[in-house]
């Protein structure tokens, strides 16, 4: 009762906050707005679209690093300068020039989110903290496609391996987005879009050939046309990944090899209708050592056997108003482990949504959506883990809704096209999600945001939302067996009593763009956790049969906070030369309720580097050269027992002629090798390892 109090105290005051906002910027920004404006307001704007026009495509690209457009934050497209939400987007270009083949890397770039390779297949990933090998508050998606696990409330990165040239942009937001994405968009969500067909015509070869880890990763791809309004593209991959090395530099025997296909169909059937058809299919293994405690023996060469694939269909009507989507794929996935579980997992989706627009002060969202998860899991090699049942089929049923009001505006035009572009100075949105799931049943996600936009160079923002993290499989059906030590056994059972867990949060921002040459972007959030899960809460001892053995499962018994700071600038300084610089800070505080017994502690506070911080510079010289370094810190892990680190990357890129383009870079000059994760208590069984220097040449070449 005393939690649920002292909840509701802060949205009284955080709401107190945003109306004393209101009250005091209204009478200014109408007084500001007042007057003999309206012939000024249009001289400025037209002046501002004749410039516009004026800028070739690559000047025009360059604007985009500081106002980009992303879709993801509010499900239409929307200007960074117009978003209230902690958004960054990375675009095609920073992918390129980081030298990057993996989405998993790429998203080291990005503000406020902590990646860490565990091994050489597997990667911890998270925004604003509690990160670790089960990151189970971050909803990831391709396309609108989740690839997030409904079984271990997880994402497999390793089989998240399109091709790196398809890539338009990764629309990263940090905070919740549950009122518009549903369940487990908890602490961030991550959309990574691919480019439209039309924009890959032609043919593409594509080598990387590195040093230690990434050997080598090939690709190819084909674009045509289909008829006259219509486009198409194929593509295979192949890459081969080595092992890391332990700390005596001993090969860990974790290597792993994907081969990967797909393609891409952009139809426009009339002025109105477009359709998309695309799929991916992909077969690969990886390998992994496992150590158990006890008497359960060591596994080395550990196989996973990985094959699945995905076919998704969308359509999109354009209308006078506004528009309609509506997308529904169909995603198969399965993993032969050597220890644990044979998995089979499936996902079918249907989506709709419909965005109406009835004025220039008024923006409606709304959409239904359904969802069919089928999972089956067989334990075939020793008894450590099984799953009761083997099988399982879950519906998830969805709707949302989403209102956007203008409050103020200055515009004294009436064309709705201008008048969204940069008119708007105060809006207010308000939306939720409502699902009903197999697991706890009904849930509810509302968010509350408010935009202050006084000109093209300030945007303020605000917001409080709640989102939930659901039961996954494994908090509620899985069976488990392993050690303490030598000599303590320890079982953890599933509980059919696991509730979701609840997160509330409350974030402030505001960015500043000076001419498209300079972006400041800061925020803050404060974010409390309600009913989470704690790892062994113990249920029995048993001392007999030997050995002893304690009996335990998952719970709810514990709150906490998480709050922090993100901060981002962008300084385009010269012609030729940007530099990109992030800092953030993040502290967890995690509390057991007194009714807990659970004996895990609360070490998932060391899983996340209090700071973080990285300084990226790209240079474009003459006769096509490029010269790129990027620097990241990383603080330690207490928990993981895993130091600070400093890494720092150079690459040096040529395009001899117009449909050539060589890279030449390195990773991690400043050591031969360190840790970035290791073993704690929310890790597994695995033995850590660690990351190497690497050394790189790619080559596209597209004809």
């Amino acid at each position: 009762m005393i939690k649920k109090n002292r909840i509701h105290f802060l949205f009284r005051v955080f709401q107190l906050a945003i109306l004393s906002v209101l009250l005091i910027i209204a009478p200014l920004t109408q007084a500001a707005v007042e007057g003999p404006r309206d012939k000024a307001a249009l001289k400025k704007r037209a002046a501002l679209l004749k410039k516009l026009k004026k800028l070739n495509l690559k000047q025009l690209s360059t604007i985009q690093f500081f106002n980009p457009e992303a879709t993801s934050a509010s499900r239409t497209k929307r200007k960074l300068m117009d978003t209230a939400s902690a958004l960054f987007v990375i675009s095609s270009e920073d992918i390129r020039r980081a030298g990057i083949t993996s989405i998993p890397e790429a998203l080291r770039l990005a503000p406020g989110v902590q990646v860490a390779r565990v091994y050489s297949s597997r990667w911890a990933i998270s925004a604003r903290g509690l990160n670790g090998l089960m990151s189970s508050k971050l909803l990831v998606m391709i396309d609108g496609r989740t690839i997030y696990s409904g079984f271990n409330s997880t994402v497999y990165w390793d089989v998240q391996n399109t091709l790196i040239e398809d890539i338009d942009r990764i629309e990263v937001i940090r905070g919740p987005g549950a009122s518009l994405w549903g369940a487990n968009a908890v602490n961030g969500i991550i959309n990574i879009i691919t480019k439209k067909s039309k924009q890959t015509q032609g043919n593409l070869i594509t080598t990387y050939l590195g040093t230690t880890e990434e050997q080598a990763v090939v690709g190819i791809q084909h674009g045509g046309k289909i008829g006259s309004h219509g486009h198409y593209r194929v593509y295979g991959k192949f890459s081969e990944h080595d092992s890391f090395v332990d700390s005596q530099g001993q090969d860990a025997n974790d290597n792993w090899q994907m081969k990967r296909g797909g393609f891409r169909t952009d139809l426009d059937i009339s002025k109105l209708d477009n359709v998309t058809i695309q799929g991916d299919i992909y077969d690969g293994f990886k390998k992994q050592t496992y150590l158990h405690p006890g008497k359960i023996p060591e596994v080395r060469n550990a196989h996973t056997y990985i094959s699945g694939f995905n076919l998704l269909a969308r359509w999109q009507r354009n209308l006078t108003n506004g528009d309609i989507i509506m997308q529904s794929y169909y995603d198969l996935t399965e993993r032969q482990w050597t220890v644990f579980q044979n998995e089979t997992r499936s996902i079918y989706d249907i989506d709709f949504q419909h965005r109406w627009q009835p004025n220039v002060k008024q923006e409606f969202i709304w959409g239904l959506g359904f969802r069919h998860l089928y999972d089956e899991n067989k334990d075939e090699f020793m008894p450590i883990t099984r799953t009761i049942p083997e099988k399982r089929e879950d519906n998830l049923f969805s709707a949302f809704v989403q209102a956007e009001f203008t409050l103020l505006s200055n515009s004294p035009i009436s064309s709705k096209k201008i008048a969204q572009s940069e008119e708007k100075l105060l809006r207010l949105t308000l939306g939720s999600k409502f699902e009903h799931n197999d697991y706890t049943g009904f849930e509810y996600q509302p968010t509350i945001r408010l935009l202050w936009t006084p000109n093209a160079q300030h945007s303020a923002w605000a917001a409080i939302s709640r989102a939930v993290r659901v039961p996954s499989r494994m908090d509620q059906d899985n069976e488990f067996h392993g050690w303490f030590g030598k000599d303590l056994r320890f079982t953890l059972l599933g509980n059919h009593d696991f509730e979701s867990e609840i997160m509330i949060a409350h974030e402030l921002g505001y960015r500043f763009n000076l001419s498209n040459r300079f972006l400041f972007d800061a925020n803050i959030f404060y974010n409390e956790y309600d009913r989470a899960r704690t790892l062994f809460e113990q249920v029995d001892f048993q001392l007999s049969p030997p050995p002893p053995t304690v009996i335990t499962t998952y719970g709810n018994n514990m709150t906490g906070e998480v709050y922090g700071l993100e901060l981002l600038a962008q300084w385009q300084t010269t012609k030729n030369w940007r530099l990109v610089a992030t800092y953030n800070y993040v502290d967890i505080h995690l509390h057991h309720l007194p009714i807990s017994k659970d004996i895990g502690g609360e070490g998932e506070e060391g899983d996340t580097p209090h700071h973080q911080a990285s300084l990226r510079s790209l240079l474009t010289l003459p006769n096509n050269w490029e010269f790129d370094t990027a620097l990241y810190y990383v603080d330690n892990l207490p928990n993981q027992k895993s130091p600070n680190y400093t890494r720092f990357d150079v690459r040096l890129g040529w395009q001899p002629r117009k449909d050539l383009s060589l890279s030449l870079g390195a990773r991690n000059m400043f050591d031969n090798q360190h840790p970035e994760y290791g073993i704690g208590a929310s890790g597994n069984t695995d033995i850590p390892f660690e990351t190497q220097r690497t050394f790189y040449l790619q080559a596209n070449y597209r004809f």
